[in-house]
């Protein structure tokens, strides 16, 4: 219990740094099919806002199954999220599940918000996998899921518990076969109305949303929800159309991360705003990284994928992480990396470079992104 303890504060450190794109973990998978992470991608247009705030990838699916995790009690009944938090304590599991977006019933508010079967039809326990993009207030959501259209339905037609302004605003529109439920503009705000039915968020929005049977979309506006159902149907391109983040999204797969942050390399470069000289050798310039935490027979890690303009560049970064991990110093506590970082295993396929890098830190992977270390500088 006592390293279960250390992973509590950590949980709370990183959804305090991002209210609306806090960090999860999850996916596995040896192909497209079973690859979530690149299926999370194509519920998204190429068209997002990427930076400067990272994509934010969970796979919950791979993660029960790896944790042996039912979501269903001995009657075959949903388990309440209290429940779900009383099992990952009393099996320590080291990954702890920080939370993930308000919408699919997870985040800061997962037990006092209203993302429950009785007022949309679903809540926490019919989410499999979810991406997180865009910059707020212009914040997008897809997720994977097993969700019921009509059961949404019926739900959102019982209204006695809603603002006035939300039961006047109501509308539904049907679009490529999606029933899309819209109460106006998302980015409006009603400060005196938030947490409650039938999904009005911490800052008083009631933001468009849309579930298939697969799918749920969730963003600020019409526009922006047809072009996520677009993209699914294959209607325009999606974010796993650009090789620089369907490689990314591979490599992480290919990892067993237990987590996604993605975004371009401008991201991990280092805090512009420093001031002094940064030391050690600098790696080649790639195009966009993935970081997430992952475990394995060998402990914890934290798992890398950084994509290249050539196979070249990619092949001459594992010479320069390993110096930057041998004579760098973090600037966020003033510790080597070598100290931080145990052991590494690191390859190239292309271009894209994949590393496990061992270390007891649970933070190292997010402190890459929001912390903005210098483990990743490379060359302009």
């Amino acid at each position: 219990m006592k390293f279960l303890r250390r992973l509590i504060p950590y949980a709370l450190v990183i959804i305090a740094l991002v209210i609306i794109f806090p960090a999860l973990y999850g996916c596995s998978g040896d192909s497209e099919s079973s690859n979530r992470f690149h299926e999370l991608l194509k519920l998204i247009p190429s068209g997002v806002e990427v930076s400067p705030m990272p994509l934010v990838l969970t796979d919950l699916a791979s993660y029960y199954e790896d944790y042996n995790i039912s979501l269903t009690d001995s009657e075959g009944q949903p388990i309440t999220f209290e429940k779900y938090t009383d099992i990952i304590r009393e099996n320590e599991i080291r990954l702890a599940m920080g939370g993930s977006s308000f919408i699919t019933g997870w985040g800061q508010y997962a037990e006092s918000g209203t993302i429950q079967d009785k007022y949309l039809g679903y809540d926490f326990t019919s989410l499999d996998a979810e991406i997180l993009g865009g910059n707020p207030p212009a914040e997008v959501v897809a997720a994977i899921g097993r969700y019921d259209p009509q059961a949404t339905r019926d739900a959102l037609s019982h209204q006695d518990e809603w603002p006035a302004w939300a039961v006047e605003a109501y509308t539904t529109e049907e679009y490529r076969g999606v029933t899309i439920h819209s109460w106006g503009s998302g980015f409006e705000i009603h400060i005196t109305d938030r947490l409650v039915p039938p999904h009005i968020d911490m800052i008083g929005r009631a933001m468009p949303l849309a579930v298939t049977d697969k799918y749920l979309f969730y963003a600020p506006s019409l526009e922006m929800i047809k072009l996520m159902i677009d993209a699914s149907q294959g209607k325009t391109e999606s974010l796993a159309d650009l090789p620089e983040f369907a490689a990314i999204a591979d490599g992480l797969s290919d990892l067993n991360a237990y987590s996604a942050l993605v975004g371009y390399e401008s991201l991990v470069n280092g805090d512009p705003e420093l001031t002094g000289t940064y030391p050690g050798p600098r790696l080649k310039k790639f195009v966009t990284f993935g970081s997430g935490a992952g475990e394995d027979e060998n402990g914890i890690y934290t798992a890398l994928v950084l994509y290249h303009e050539s196979a070249d560049d990619a092949e001459s970064n594992i010479s320069l992480l390993k110096q930057r991990i041998a004579g760098a110093i973090s600037i966020l506590g003033g510790t080597p990396w070598s100290e931080i970082i145990t052991d590494t295993e690191i390859k190239v396929e292309g271009q894209v470079l994949l590393a496990k890098l061992y270390t007891d830190s649970l933070v190292l992977w997010g402190s890459l992104v929001y912390g903005r270390d210098i483990l990743l500088l490379h060359e302009e």
